[in-house]
């Protein structure tokens, strides 16, 4: 099988990035630029996503998993949006020991809460909807508004969204349906963050059992719904906070002598504080 498109930018500690439905690689992390100042980014394309069509005629999961995998033999740190966290879940899994933290937004693993009226709710609405014909941009209209991200879709969708639709619709296996390794994972050694938007019950109520369940750190990063990453810099100052606070699992392990940066003001985030990270939810 071809390996995963992966577009590099950046010095330090690796950090794999993987994205969501719809937009691949570079367009869903275009926000995350910033944190290439301390950290090799790796933004990945999906199985049946950009430069990774070849891989599947649609989003796999079960593709991706032993890909990604792959990617991570020399350790890092892991990143997944959206389906993309339920690929870096399954990712993990197979290959604890490359991880170096796992980090999650918003999944869209609504049978880990099934006490959730919505989250049930959204799980049979996005069924539906992926069985649904018509235009692609019109779809799309629709399908963010299942999971809550406004956007302004214009009626000729550019060329990598209207692929990244197309991807979508044709997906292999829905991030909702079949097992997921979370017993293993809450095992394992590494730490773990969940990250929501709040601005859903549905996945509050997932990422609140997710987290529970990996007894991960927990955070809300608000003001771009179920885009978390397209905050920008609440974003990217939560994810540095949490992976310089990683204990490092090899030698050189922390991002670039980040502890000493930021004990100088000279940290990740904006302003140099690389301070706000990981909180309490409600905070």
């Amino acid at each position: 099988m071809d390996g995963l498109f992966v577009k590099r930018v950046g010095h330090g500690p690796r950090v794999v990035l993987l994205h969501g439905g719809v937009a691949a690689g570079e367009l869903c992390w275009r926000q995350q630029l910033p944190l290439a100042d301390c950290f090799a980014l790796e933004a990945v394309d999906r199985a049946g996503y950009g430069r990774s069509q070849q891989v599947s005629p649609g989003e796999d999961l079960d593709a991706d998993a032993p890909l990604v995998a792959e990617i991570l033999a020399d350790k890092a740190h892991l990143v997944g949006h959206s389906s993309g966290a339920v690929a870096a879940m399954m990712a993990a899994a197979l290959r604890p020991q490359a991880v170096l933290s796992l980090t999650l937004c918003e999944p869209p693993a609504f049978q880990l809460a099934p006490r959730s009226a919505e989250a049930q709710q959204m799980a049979c609405d996005l069924g539906k909807h992926l069985q649904c014909p018509g235009d692609n941009a019109e779809w799309l209209r629709a399908f963010l508004a299942i999971i809550g991200r406004d956007l302004v879709i214009p009626d000729q969708l550019p060329p990598p969204l209207a692929q990244g639709v197309r991807a979508i619709r044709a997906v292999r296996r829905r991030p909702w349906e079949g097992e997921l390794p979370v017993d293993q994972l809450a095992t394992a050694s590494f730490p773990k963050l969940v990250i929501s938007g709040n601005h859903s019950p549905a996945f509050e109520a997932v990422c609140d059992a997710l987290a529970a369940r990996l007894q991960a750190h927990r955070a809300q990063v608000t003001g771009a719904g179920h885009a978390t990453p397209d905050t920008g810099d609440a974003f990217n100052e939560t994810l540095a906070s949490f992976i310089s606070a990683s204990p490092p699992r090899s030698p050189g392990g922390s991002c670039g002598n980040n502890r000493s940066r930021q004990a100088k003001g000279e940290g990740c985030g904006p302003g140099g504080t690389g301070q706000s990270g990981p909180r309490p939810k409600g905070r």
